[in-house]
């Protein structure tokens, strides 16, 4: 099932020979997702990302969507975002490339995003420039992460250094807690299968004296006595046998 959010979708690699934007655009139709070419409302383009074809009509059909709902960002307030990837640099360590949701981001910034956090260091463009501010809808190369967060993680900014630890503190805590649950889970889940395994061994030892108990459990547990592991294992690896020779000096005293 769709969100309700509009959709363009960007048809890649037409530059190719065997490219077949009809075909898509029919598949499309499964997901009801319903093209302008079919009587729908979503407009497609057909872009080549190699050649560079047709972004500037993507770009141009993303704008005139957006004026067309009247989106608009919020400038102000703590700054929301997106991490879109992330890498680790050699110059300037860890860094991600983000789209800023709200707010406007700037140097200093302490930001959060899954279990890292950063002061903003250094901002780049996609052309590698410095920037002293990125606005909402702008993408962003920030540095200044104490570890790389995960694409995908939220951005969000606090107030300060402590409030971000405590921020991260808290959701290693919270995982921690769900991973323990999970655990708590599973030794139950085994707890009632022995449980269940114990009585269902029991359920015909129940007219029986303890004697005859005993002789009975004894038959059914008896080859697993007497099973002992094997000393020797056969392997197709060769092995050199080593036997390490030592004195041992025994010192008595006799009082």
């Amino acid at each position: 099932m769709l969100l309700s959010v509009p959709i363009i979708v960007a048809i890649n690699k037409c530059d190719k020979p065997e490219a077949d934007p009809d075909r898509v655009k029919k598949e499309l139709l499964a997901h009801d997702v319903v093209c302008e070419d079919y009587g729908g409302d979503v407009q497609t383009i057909n872009v080549s990302a190699l050649k560079g074809d047709n972004l500037m009509a993507l770009a141009e059909a993303t704008v005139a969507l957006a004026e067309v709902l009247e989106l608009k960002a919020d400038f102000t307030g703590l700054v929301e975002g997106v991490v879109i990837e992330s890498r680790t640099d050699k110059g300037k360590g860890p860094v991600t490339t983000a789209i800023i949701q709200r707010g406007t981001l700037r140097k200093g910034c302490i930001l959060v995003a899954g279990k890292s956090w950063a002061k903003v260091r250094l901002m780049f463009d996609e052309n590698g420039t410095a920037m002293e501010t990125a606005s909402p809808g702008m993408p962003v190369e920030i540095v200044g992460w104490k570890e790389v967060p995960s694409a995908g993680e939220d951005i969000l900014e606090v107030e300060s250094e402590q409030r971000a630890h405590e921020v991260i503190d808290w959701r290693v805590y919270a995982e921690q807690q769900e991973k323990l649950n999970k655990d708590v889970e599973v030794i139950e889940a085994k707890q009632k299968e022995h449980k269940d395994a114990y009585k269902k061994e029991r359920e015909g030892l129940t007219n029986m004296t303890w004697k005859e108990r005993q002789r009975t459990l004894f038959k059914a547990k008896r080859h697993l006595m007497y099973f002992r592991p094997k000393e020797r294992v056969e392997s197709d690896k060769n092995k050199l046998p080593i036997i390490i020779k030592g004195w041992v000096l025994f010192t008595s005293l006799l009082s």
